[in-house]
């Protein structure tokens, strides 16, 4: 395994799927990227006093942020930090999938089957959506 990419959301259980994945980069001596996905603003066409690329770019901006703020608590310079703005499931598995000899590594929060099904899980998703092996921490 030469890459680990993690998702995360700057909660709790994506920081320690994030530490998870920089102590299996060092036993392993694997490369660790933390990606934090921001969504696609989609507004109604008639929504003339907001300006898109103000928003996507403040967006952006936040998404830097929780990255860099998960890089901070691993305290390892070793990592590298990505934001995409995309769906957050489709798009880890479409970065995974530029990556030679990927794992994906996701936090779960563990919720029940009916809220999942009622509000999704991105790391539910990234499992079926992936061909690159995934662990997925609780």
């Amino acid at each position: 395994m030469e890459n680990l990419l993690v998702g995360v959301d700057g909660s709790e259980v994506s920081v320690r799927a994030a530490r998870q994945a920089l102590e299996m980069g060092k036993a392993f001596g694997a490369k660790v990227t933390i990606l934090h996905v921001v969504a696609p603003i989609i507004l109604p066409g008639d929504a003339p006093w907001a300006s898109l690329e103000r928003m996507q770019s403040a967006e952006l901006a936040r998404g830097q942020e929780v990255a860099q703020d998960v890089q901070r608590s691993l305290g390892s310079t070793d990592v590298a930090a990505l934001v995409k703005v995309g769906p957050a499931a489709d798009t880890i598995v479409e970065v995974a999938s530029t990556l030679k000899d990927c794992m994906v590594v996701v936090g779960s929060t563990g919720k029940g089957a009916v809220k999942r099904l009622l509000v999704g899980s991105v790391a539910d998703r990234v499992v079926h959506l992936s061909y690159s092996p995934v662990l997925v921490v609780r």
